[in-house]
């Protein structure tokens, strides 16, 4: 069992002779000494640096009474402990002495996604923090603030604001937005609290007694065959606008993930991988959650070759040049979805994405070209858990996914 003693130190007197009042605390032959917000003065003290006012003997025995019933509650946990973890969970006991600004930590975390290459969480976390800093009105928000009526009152509040154009608020946001939070106050609470050791620095769960909104389904975004072939046909228009064309530039790498099995726009626009006749690359948006890298390589089939050719980056430095043109994926993405909307009103498809691209590769193959769902499933580069063992042991091949895209390819716009 640790032990307590309030004790001054004579080569710790200060400036003006007062001397802080410590606790030290001895676990396992090892020591500790906490500070205390007392200053005794010599008229308090012994010659011999002890404690004779009874005023700080009556503070500092309830302080050790405090921490002796923290040491009661941890129990037989106590006799592993090392004396560092026994001091954490005095600190820490009730929350006392333990604060943490939320949106702080939310904004740090942002950046550690973004450091990783997880634009897109990223900035899904940060409008998030920012609609919570709007709502309270300053950028600091206390961990402990987060209660059930605090978050209760923010979503209400959401859903009073107005949505893009003034429109009424769906309730996308009033789901989404809390549970970024939740996911953040989780993380936090997992770094923070040691369960285990009886401490836990961050006590409240607010979302337990919170039922979110559902959010909406989401709307299917596959275009047809048709729809894929009327886009290809679509002349390129003319500008007067100041750099590219987003029309023509919009059309074209659309087309061009769709040919090269539904790739991303970040993955086109960081990729530096091309040689006979593949481009090979890590998928941005799991490579860092897998073991393999998330790795993939896809045939450049006829079909791509012009647009590849097109848009290939002189230096050599990455595949394509759309780097020199915009300074980073998100302005790349802006402008791809900008164009995209003329092009849907083109062809008749309301709101046109570019991450239709790739439901349209996913959904022509299973429904149309006689793709099965574990080949489509593996030519997204996605993971199955079941399989994750087993294909540990399996030498990737990347066949399949050719013979997969060229089915589409050839369904979409003729043999070859």
């Amino acid at each position: 069992m640790a032990t307590f003693k309030a004790e001054v130190y004579a080569h710790q007197k200060r400036e003006d002779g007062t001397y802080n009042i410590k606790i030290r605390v001895t676990h396992n032959r090892r020591k500790k000494y906490l500070s205390t917000a007392w200053y005794a003065t010599k008229d308090d003290l012994t010659r011999s640096l002890k404690l004779k006012n009874q005023k700080y003997i009556d503070l500092t025995d309830q302080l050790i009474k405090k921490y002796r019933n923290v040491c009661d509650r941890l129990g037989e946990r106590i006799k592993s402990m090392t004396v560092d973890e026994v001091v954490d969970a005095l600190l820490s006991d009730n929350g006392d002495r333990f604060d943490l600004d939320i949106v702080k930590y939310a904004r740090d975390y942002v950046d550690e996604l973004r450091a990783a290459g997880h634009t897109g969480n990223a900035r899904a976390y940060e409008i998030a923090v920012n609609n919570l800093v709007k709502y309270v009105g300053r950028e600091s928000i206390s961990v402990h603030e987060l209660t059930s009526n605090f978050i209760s009152g923010w979503i209400k509040w959401i859903s009073e604001q107005p949505g893009p154009g003034n429109r009424k608020r769906g309730c996308r946001a009033q789901s989404l937005y809390p549970a970024q939070l939740r996911a953040v106050l989780n993380r936090a609470k997992s770094q923070y609290n040691d369960e285990d050791l009886g401490i836990i620095r961050i006590p409240n769960s607010p979302f337990k007694k919170i039922r979110l909104p559902k959010v909406p389904v989401t709307r299917k975004r596959a275009l047809s065959a048709g729809q894929i072939r009327k886009m290809a046909a679509l002349p390129y228009v003319s500008s007067n606008q100041h750099g590219q064309n987003r029309f023509n530039m919009a059309k074209d790498v659309f087309l061009l993930s769709f040919m090269l099995v539904g790739m991303n726009a970040a993955d086109i626009f960081s990729c530096t991988d091309c040689k006979d006749g593949r481009i090979t690359y890590r998928r941005t948006k799991t490579r860092n959650r897998r073991a393999d890298g998330a790795e993939i390589s896809v045939k450049i089939e006829p079909e791509a070759v012009d647009l590849v050719n097109k848009y290939r980056d002189p230096s050599g430095e990455r595949v394509f040049c759309f780097y020199h043109w915009y300074s980073d994926v998100n302005t790349f993405s802006c402008a791809l979805n900008a164009g995209l909307k003329k092009i849907g009103a083109a062809i008749g498809v309301e709101d046109l994405e570019f991450y239709a691209a790739r439901h349209s590769w996913a959904t022509i193959a299973n429904n149309d070209a006689g793709v099965d769902k574990y080949t489509v499933h593996t030519c997204l580069n996605h993971v199955d858990d079941r399989m994750r063992v087993t294909d540990i042991y399996i030498k990737r091949s990347w066949d399949e996914i050719d013979r997969a895209n060229r089915k589409v390819q050839n369904f979409v716009f003729g043999q070859r």
